[in-house]
């Protein structure tokens, strides 16, 4: 068997390429705008899933007991606002929170900020999960027809 060198190098030159198309395409996603603010996230990030996890379940819990508060409606607002202003600052720095909100109390505005990074997140992990997937399933594929070649192999000849 040849190999043609030229097909070969061509062959290369179209994989880099392709894999740069990846990679580009891949940091546009990890790029979250909020109220005119770009936020660099990466789901798929195990140092930043350490701050991210644990600030985001902070932050669920506080919005959670701020439902249940008992008292006036703006003292609600006030504390499902200040959760997720602290849940900004501690995922993405401090400061973060005040240029995103820019002073506004308004609870929807805070609200529809932590929706986009949430639909966000839930878009990375059904990628996440469709990836690992295929892998599983060519890697079950895979198994299994060791196994009926094996099966194959085993079975007396019949002539």
């Amino acid at each position: 068997m040849t190999v043609d060198v030229q097909d070969s190098a061509g062959y290369h030159h179209g994989l880099a390429l392709f894999l740069y198309a990846v990679v580009i395409e891949r940091m546009k996603k990890m790029n979250i705008e909020i109220n005119g603010v770009t936020l660099q996230v990466d789901f798929m990030d195990a140092d930043f899933m350490e701050v991210f996890e644990p600030a985001i379940f902070t932050m669920r819990e506080g919005i959670n007991a701020s439902k249940t508060m008992q008292g006036m409606v703006a003292a609600k607002y006030k504390a499902m606002n200040q959760t997720i202003e602290t849940f900004f600052n501690t995922a993405f720095g401090e400061g973060t929170a005040d240029s995103i909100f820019q002073g506004s109390k308004n609870v929807m505005v805070h609200l529809e900020a932590v929706a986009k990074i949430e639909e966000a997140q839930r878009a990375e992990k059904k990628q996440f999960n469709d990836f690992s997937n295929k892998y599983t399933q060519r890697q079950n594929s895979f198994q299994s027809m060791q196994g009926h070649q094996k099966k194959q192999r085993n079975q007396p000849n019949r002539t």
